[in-house]
């Protein structure tokens, strides 16, 4: 008997110091066609496509409860293709440690930029593949994520929080970069106000490339009835302008409008969007995202491209 509870003790022991495993995913599924100057297609299935409000993928979360107050996770991610069952690269998504406590957060790996989290704190769809906003200026410039990326974030005091990312010289020049790369951001979020600041700068560029950092300072304040949106961009470089948009929640429905204007190339986006919650987790969804010809073809596109289509999201 004694032994059987010193089995039973020391299970539970065992037990109580695991990691908290979650596994989780999305399944994005559209059918969207496409339409460019002179050129049409027809609608066909559409997955990790910018018809669909997210990739497709699954991943897990591990946390475990390290005591006095700190924790360590490890999450990792991996895009899935429901089209045909395949998944893409392993280092497609997420994949990082951290370790948090009343410190704050530290973590380590590949992830999402404090840029783009700063942009995600404002912007109305979500950080959609359609948005208007990321299509335009890609989370101020910058991308979404980062591989090699040790960031600091603060802990949240009073709704402010704000969050520093470096990538170093060896580990950006792997990725492309010609030396090493600042991420930061600055959020506000509490009551119905979200407001960031999004920041990032290359420690080195090419000749003649501008050494100016990129920033997007945007905010979003809910009404109630209706959300407004709206920011300042400027990239490094010709790339600047403004976004502006509304949502409005009618029970299931949502509807989005809005517009992305690149005033450097003369280049308008905008999306309009409405979907329909058939639960907390699973949404029906129609959008048209209109990109539009850029005055200055350097860099942004020449031709004006239309996408629309309807899908569904399912989160588990």
């Amino acid at each position: 008997m004694k032994k059987t509870l010193i089995a039973l003790a020391v299970m539970a022991a065992s037990s109580a110091s695991m990691a908290q495993v979650t596994l989780y995913g999305v399944v994005d599924v559209a059918l969207g066609a496409t339409s460019a100057t002179g050129v049409k297609s027809d609608a066909s299935m559409k997955g990790n496509d910018i018809f669909n409000d997210g990739n497709s993928r699954w991943g897990f979360k591990a946390v475990e409860d390290l005591g006095g107050g700190m924790k360590f996770t490890g999450q990792f991610e991996q895009n899935l293709n429901y089209e045909n069952g395949a998944a893409t690269t392993t280092s497609s998504r997420y994949a990082y440690g951290s370790l948090s406590g009343g410190f704050g957060t530290v973590k380590y790996g590949r992830t999402l930029t404090p840029s783009f989290f700063g942009v995600a704190a404002w912007e109305l769809t979500g950080a959609a593949n359609f948005s208007a906003v990321a299509n335009q200026f890609g989370f101020a410039g910058g991308g979404s994520r980062n591989d090699s990326e040790f960031s600091y974030t603060t802990p949240n005091m009073g709704g402010l929080s704000a969050s520093l990312g470096y990538v170093t010289e060896l580990d950006g020049i792997a990725q492309g970069f010609l030396g090493s790369k600042f991420d930061m951001n600055v959020v506000y979020s509490a009551g119905p106000l979200s407001a960031a600041l999004s920041y990032w700068k290359n420690d080195k560029v090419a000749a003649g490339a501008s050494t100016d950092g990129n920033y997007a300072l945007g905010a979003n304040y809910n009404f109630g009835a209706f959300s407004v949106a709206g920011s300042f961009q400027d990239a490094a470089g010709k790339s600047q302008g403004w976004t502006l948009g509304a949502s409005m929640p009618m029970g299931p429905w949502k509807f989005t409008v809005d517009v992305a204007q690149d005033t450097g190339f003369d280049d308008t986006n905008y999306v309009l969007y409405a979907g329909y919650s058939l639960s907390k987790r699973t949404t029906v969804y129609g959008q048209y995202h209109n990109d539009g010809k850029s005055g200055d073809a350097v860099k942004k596109t020449a031709t004006t491209s239309e996408t629309y289509g309807v899908g569904v999201r399912h989160n588990f």
